[in-house]
């Protein structure tokens, strides 16, 4: 296996267990073993997309890995999903930027986004997608959703499903890497399930550490 191959099976196999989590579903797109990595970063440099080293190392073999669960307690609010895509700008993976852009300006950045994640199967309209730019070796990772401003993350592709190991995918974990009040009504829903994550996960998953994202949630309060 690659290594976040194996990282992101080790979470598939974290929720499955966990008796207060339920999956709702669990899937792996197209690919396998034998994936080839790199004849895919020769194309994106001669297309001029040279990745940087650290970025490279997070292929996976699959065109997309997904989990979708929830809390097994219904009177707890904790949800959480991820369709990751492995490093990709095919025409699968460009926006519906029509459908996207609120205002003329966004239709450039739009244009440059290519999905990460989509994060859809919970009906809120949200997806994590970098933006490839001519020469540049480290994209930046931007956080769509429908009901609030699109907003770029603090995080590179890397950093992402290094986060992503640790929260499971849960709702809004992006936004404690982004420029946001989250103690502003409109994110009440977020803020629930980042508080209930922070309050059961440490006690759930104690190999991981979540004191940062602690920190970072006080901070935007």
């Amino acid at each position: 296996m690659f290594p976040y191959e194996r990282r992101l099976e080790q979470v598939f196999r974290e929720v499955r267990e966990s008796p207060l989590l339920d999956v709702l579903d669990q899937h792996r797109g197209p690919g396998g073993p034998g994936a080839d990595p790199g004849g895919l970063f020769e194309m994106l440099a001669e297309d001029g997309y040279p990745l940087e080293p650290r970025l490279q190392e997070c292929f996976f073999p699959y065109r997309n890995m997904a989990l979708y669960w929830r809390a097994a307690d219904s009177g707890t609010t904790l949800v959480g999903e991820f369709d990751v895509v492995s490093i990709d700008i095919t025409p699968e993976t460009r926006l519906a930027v029509d459908d996207l852009a609120r205002k003329e300006s966004d239709r450039a950045l739009l244009s440059e986004l290519r999905i990460l994640d989509d994060i859809s199967r919970g009906g809120e309209g949200r997806l994590a997608a970098m933006r490839f730019q001519p020469g540049v070796t480290n994209p930046e990772i931007w956080f769509l959703d429908r009901y609030h401003d699109y907003v770029r993350l603090d995080l590179d592709y890397r950093d992402y499903l290094d986060h992503l190991f640790i929260t499971k995918g849960v709702t809004g974990w992006q936004y404690l890497f982004a420029d946001v009040r989250l103690g502003e009504r409109e994110y009440a829903y977020v803020l629930e399930n980042l508080r209930n994550m922070l309050r059961i996960f440490p006690d759930e998953f104690p190999e991981y550490d979540y004191a940062p994202l602690t920190a970072r949630l006080e901070a935007r309060l």
